[in-house]
């Protein structure tokens, strides 16, 4: 199964970078734990009682009280009244008494009979088997609706390079782990949800055992957070756009972020230590970068704010019959989002005019498009890593129309003397790249570097790019999962000369493999 809709945009992702306190660093796409169990369980099920059996019932209230009376009554064979008598016997609706002082019994209703003919439904003992979903982390069944279909096997995760969550505790449920009562609530909301034209009605007496579990995945985005004057990390998932705070406390509360060594990653590839180690200590302590961070983070505030509004706006627009209130709402809704647009061209005018600033994890990915698109005279990437999730035919056709505008361009990659890690398709990936390289030899250099852990970008003399962010694999190593995922983009033209001259002379110099 493959699962297109966990790729998200700039705008989606930047929604999320709204935790006060927290920048968001890095996001992952996650599977969270999900059993799939089959529980045998004990129900009554209320069924329509049959015609005969209702007018049996109605004979005996009305006061006849022999088969052979209410045979009669009816017109009705009376092997037929007899055996209709026994069903209603059987499920205790009707019962032979002693009147005080009398040696003849009588048919009367019972309890349970009186209630089945005011309701015209006979209740009926069953077992029978469900199946329902337990969360692995949560520890409890839950409805997942239109999402049951988009459950993963382990095999999705590992075609699709998606981290496994393990459950907690890491075993399978037992019968001990289910409530009844949420159970019961799983079942009605699986009947409720059913197309079938005749809705039964039944009530859950008892969980007798779980005959099969298996394991799924519930796709998710796991959101990395850190603290702007600490070391403190927050993880959060979304699920289907909506954050689940029950997930973020319970793989808090288990340790999930020193199980994965979330901190220790994100330590290694520190922004700002990225920067001073590539650009020098002296350029990036000179750039306002603590004033620009306040001017950026006032700017989301009142974003957010804004998008809370368009929001309940939203909301209320769905809900609104009348016409001159839908006018009005729209709106409204039209002044917010020119507002936010407004916002961000401002930000973006005061960004323009430092010489250097931080990049958010999720610039990145556009201000590769905007190389790909814009870069007139040279382009340069540095990438330890090419894969097919991002070398793939978008880019390959963008990269090729660069080289037909003449565009020197230059990309250093590889990590070791090979990736014996690589797929098919991102064998391919590298062999598209090189079949270029060939194709446009006079201005198109593809050199295998061999030891570059640097992650470059640099577009004409506009800006560079030094980041943790792999240009050329968006999911980066596999077996070094998270990294801080912000970089610097700089702007001052002659640091960006100096940066493309050295990594240049690299490419130039370094011997092909």
């Amino acid at each position: 199964m493959k699962l297109e809709n966990l790729d998200f945009s700039p705008e989606e992702l930047r929604r999320y970078n709204n935790r006060t306190g927290f920048d968001l660093v890095s996001c992952k796409q996650v599977g969270l734990p999900v059993y799939k169990i089959t529980v045998q369980a004990l129900t009554q099920l209320h069924k329509p009682i049959p015609p005969i059996e209702e007018y049996v019932l109605k004979s005996i209230n009305a006061g006849l009280s022999s088969e052979t009376d209410i045979a009669g009554f009816l017109g009705i064979e009376l092997p037929i009244v007899r055996d209709a008598m026994i069903n209603l016997r059987m499920s205790e609706d009707i019962d032979l008494i002693a009147p005080d002082g009398s040696q003849i019994q009588v048919w009367k209703l019972t309890k349970k009979g009186e209630g089945t003919l005011r309701e015209a439904k006979i209740i009926v003992p069953e077992e029978r088997t469900f199946d329902i979903n337990f969360d692995g982390l949560l520890r409890y069944p839950r409805w997942y609706g239109k999402l049951e279909s988009r459950l993963l096997k382990q095999k999705d995760l590992r075609n699709q390079d998606i981290i496994e969550i393990d459950p907690f505790p890491k075993k399978s449920p037992e019968i001990s782990d289910l409530k009844l009562k949420d159970v019961d609530k799983i079942i009605r909301q699986i009947d409720g949800a059913s197309k079938a034209r005749v809705k039964q009605e039944r009530d859950l007496l008892a969980l007798k055992a779980i005959e099969r579990r298996s394991i799924f995945f519930q796709p998710a985005l796991m959101l990395i957070y850190k603290a702007k004057d600490s070391d403190n990390i927050q993880v959060s998932f979304a699920i289907d756009d909506v954050i689940s705070n029950d997930h973020e406390e319970i793989f808090d509360r288990t340790n999930g972020i020193k199980k994965l060594q979330i901190l220790e990653n994100l330590k290694e590839s520190a922004p700002r230590k990225l920067a001073e180690a590539v650009l020098g200590y002296e350029f990036v302590a000179q750039a306002p970068l603590q004033e620009i961070e306040a001017i950026k983070e006032k700017v989301f505030a009142a974003q957010a704010q804004i998008e809370e509004k368009i929001q309940t706006t939203q909301n209320t627009l769905e809900q609104t019959e009348d016409d001159q209130e839908k006018l009005i709402l729209d709106q409204k809704l039209q002044e917010a989002q020119q507002q936010i647009k407004e916002l961000q061209a401002q930000l973006d005018s005061i960004l323009a005019s430092v010489p250097m600033r931080w990049l958010e994890m999720y610039e990145h990915r556009p201000i590769l498009e905007q190389a790909l698109k814009e870069s007139q005279k040279r382009l340069m990437i540095i990438s330890p890593w090419i894969r097919a999730s991002s070398v793939d035919k978008k880019f390959i056709q963008q990269f090729e129309n660069l080289l037909k505008r003449g565009v020197q361009v230059l990309i250093g990659y590889g990590l070791g003397e090979n990736d014996d890690k690589n797929s098919k398709s991102d064998i391919q990936a590298e062999k598209n790249l090189e079949k270029l390289a060939n194709q446009y030899q006079g201005n198109f250099i593809l050199k295998r570097l061999g030891d570059t852990h640097a992650k470059i970008l640099i577009s004409d003399g506009k800006f560079a790019v030094t980041t943790s962010f792999n240009w050329l694999s968006f999911k980066g190593d596999r077996d070094r999962t998270f990294r801080d995922e912000r970089g610097t983009l700089v702007s001052d033209p002659q640091k960006i000369d100096e940066l493309f001259d050295s990594y240049r002379s690299r490419i130039i110099n370094t011997k092909s493999t």
